[in-house]
């Protein structure tokens, strides 16, 4: 367990206790149950995923220690939007990959709200998760999701240069941005920008 500190730890991405890592298996496997459910039709309407608590991670990236929960509505209307449309079966395994991000942006557009990379992909893109913290639902709070889907590197390359990063899984993050390829002078110019500031990240720790 890290402790809290006015200090900047490493930054390199903090290492998930065996405990913690117990329980998210079980959030992952009931979420994928129930995924399946909801892909051979199944599912009771207007289910709600339970993703389990925010783990140290995503508090450390400035998430308070609340329940995760996403729509099964929300999730089949966001896998249906045209402009980045994607099969519900890719998305198994979003518990894990939630709670350990390659890396966690504060949103530029919603205050209070992050944006969760994870390592699932969709061909050559990431699949992001857009999650709104302290959301009021039945008189409780909770960080809701509130999108799931695919984003281009270009974007976020941006998010990075634009300080917008509050955790960094160092070494996965660099490997990722090294296979970034643009064309651009400009662009290229960018994404050392961002390799950069990856490389110097620091993270506030947590109890």
């Amino acid at each position: 367990m890290v402790c809290q500190s006015d200090e900047r730890a490493g930054g390199e991405g903090y290492r998930i206790e065996a405990e913690e890592m117990a329980v998210i298996e079980m959030d992952n496997a009931r979420y994928n149950k129930e995924l399946d459910m909801q892909i051979n039709g199944s599912l009771p309407a207007g289910h709600t995923y339970r993703l389990g608590n925010t783990g140290k991670i995503l508090q450390a990236a400035g998430l308070p220690k609340l329940p995760i929960e996403l729509q099964a509505s929300r999730l089949a209307d966001k896998s249906m939007q045209a402009n980045h449309p994607f099969e519900l079966a890719e998305v198994k395994g979003l518990p894990k990959a939630i709670q350990d991000p390659l890396a966690v942006f504060r949103s530029a557009t919603r205050l209070g709200s992050f944006v969760i990379m994870t390592e699932i992909k969709h061909n050559d893109k990431n699949y992001v998760v857009a999650v709104e913290a302290n959301k009021n639902i039945d008189k409780l709070k909770v960080n809701s999701i509130r999108s799931v889907y695919p984003r281009d590197g270009w974007q976020i390359v941006n998010w990075v240069n634009e300080n917008l990063l509050e955790y960094a899984e160092k070494e996965k993050m660099t490997e990722w941005l090294s296979k970034q390829q643009f064309n651009s002078a400009d662009v290229r110019k960018a994404l050392g920008l961002a390799k950069n500031i990856v490389n110097n990240f620091q993270l506030y720790t947590l109890n």
